[in-house]
C-alpha cells in the first residue's frame, strides 16, 4: 500500500478510537506510526536484493508487533506515556499497515522470522484512489464539523470496510468466471488491477503452465484511467482487457519447465520471490522469466521484477565451464540489479 494510503488510514484511527480528542502531535504521532513498517526502505541502501528479501519481513511481522510496540512506547515522550489510550493505539497503528498490506499483491511475511511465507489476498492494486477516498472524503468533512471529528473517522474505518467488501465480491465474481472458463485448472485466482476495482486478472494454473487473463468486469466503466496517458494505461494493464463476455486466454510455460533451472544464479531467490513465475524466453544467450503478479508476459504492459539470466558461453542445458551466466531483476523502470546466488531470506533459522 502507497504510504499516503497509509497515513490517512493512521488519521482515520487516531479520530475513531479515543473518545476524546488526541492532541495535534499525538495525532501526528499516530500518522506517522502507520509509516514505520516501511522504514525497511533504508535496505536498498546496501543492496537491491536484501531490500526485496526482506521487505514485509520483520517490520511486518504480526508475531513482533507486542514487541515493536514495546519498543515504540518505551522511546516515546511523556505527553504520550501519561495517555492510557496510546499503548493501545500503537499496536492497533502497526496492526493496521500490515493488515493494508496483506490486501494487496506483493505479499507480506506476517510470520517472520519464524517463516518466509508471504500472506495475500489480492484484494487491491497497490494504488487505488477510490479506497484512498473513501477514508480521506469523511476526514475532510470532520474538519468541517469539527464536533463530529469521531463519528467521521469511525465512517471512515466503515469506509474502508465496505470497499474491501466490493473487491472481495468482484474477485470472487472473476474467479468463479476463471473456474468455467478453465475447468481443468488446479487452482485459480484473479489479481487485482490499476485504475478500478473491477479490473481483474484471471489465472489458472496448470502442472506445467498458467493461463491469464484480464477482464472488466463492469466494460462501461474505466475508473481512473480516462485521467492518465494511454500509454501509461497500457503499461499497467494490457492491451487486451475485454468484458466478462469476451475473455480471451493467454497461456505461458512455468518457470520450472526451463532446461536446467535449478543450476543458474537467481532462480532459487526468484522462485520464492515470484508469486507465478512463468518462463518469457528461452535461447543460446539468455532466459528471461516474469511473474505474472507483476505483468509478466501480459501483452502490452510494461513488466516488473523480471528475472534475466545472461550467458556467454551459449551454454543453456548444461552447467557453463568457463564464464559464470550472471543474473539480472530487472525493476518496471528498467534499473537492473545484479542477482548473487541468493536464498529466501531466514532460511538460516
Amino acid at each position: 500500500m502507497d504510504p499516503i494510503t497509509h497515513a490517512i488510514s493512521g488519521a482515520a484511527l487516531a479520530r475513531a478510537i479515543p473518545k476524546h480528542h488526541l492532541p495535534a502531535r499525538q495525532l501526528l504521532f499516530i500518522i506517522l506510526l502507520t509509516m514505520v513498517p516501511d522504514a525497511d526502505i533504508i535496505l536498498r541502501l546496501f543492496s537491491d536484493t536484501l531490500y526485496l528479501q526482506h521487505h514485509r519481513g520483520i517490520t511486518h511481522s504480526i508475531l513482533l508487533i507486542p514487541l515493536w510496540a514495546w519498543l515504540i512506547y518505551s522511546l516515546s515522550s511523556n505527553s504520550i506515556k501519561h495517555n492510557p489510550i496510546m499503548p493501545w493505539l500503537i499496536g492497533a497503528a502497526l496492526l493496521l499497515h500490515i493488515s493494508l498490506d496483506i490486501i494487496t499483491t506483493f505479499g507480506t511475511m506476517i510470520l517472520a522470522p519464524f517463516s518466509d511465507w508471504r500472506a495475500s489476498l489480492d484484494l487491491l492494486f497497490i494504488i487505488d484512489p477510490f479506497f484512498t477516498a473513501s477514508m480521506l472524503i469523511p476526514l475532510l468533512l470532520g474538519v468541517i464539523w469539527k464536533q463530529q471529528k469521531r463519528k467521521m473517522g469511525v465512517l471512515s474505518l466503515f469506509l474502508m470496510c465496505s470497499y474491501l467488501g466490493l473487491t472481495y465480491s468482484n474477485q470472487q465474481e472473476a474467479i468463479d468466471l476463471a473456474r468455467h472458463q478453465q475447468p481443468n485448472a488446479k487452482a485459480y485466482n484473479a489479481l487485482p488491477m490499476a485504475f478500478s476495482p473491477y479490473h481483474w486478472q484471471l489465472i489458472a494454473e496448470y502442472p506445467d503452465h498458467y493461463a491469464r487473463a484480464a477482464i472488466n468486469l463492469k466494460p462501461d466503466f474505466s475508473g481512473t484511467s480516462s485521467l492518465f496517458d494511454k500509454t501509461f494505461v497500457t503499461n499497467l494493464l494490457s492491451t487486451q482487457m475485454h468484458g466478462p463476455n469476451t475473455v480471451v486466454w493467454q497461456t505461458l510455460p512455468a518457470m520450472h519447465t526451463a532446461n536446467s533451472i535449478r543450476i543458474f544464479p537467481g532462480t532459487v531467490f526468484y522462485g520464492w520471490f515470484a508469486r507465478y513465475p512463468v518462463l518469457l524466453e528461452q535461447n543460446d544467450k539468455q532466459i528471461t522469466f516474469g511473474d505474472l503478479a507483476f505483468g509478466g508476459g501480459a501483452p502490452g504492459v510494461r513488466p516488473a521484477f523480471q528475472l534475466q539470466i545472461n550467458f556467454k558461453d551459449g551454454a543453456v542445458d548444461e552447467a557453463p565451464k568457463q564464464q559464470p551466466p550472471h543474473a539480472w531483476l530487472i525493476w518496471r523502470n528498467d534499473h537492473k540489479s545484479k542477482l548473487a546466488p541468493t536464498s529466501p531470506p531466514f532460511s538460516w533459522f
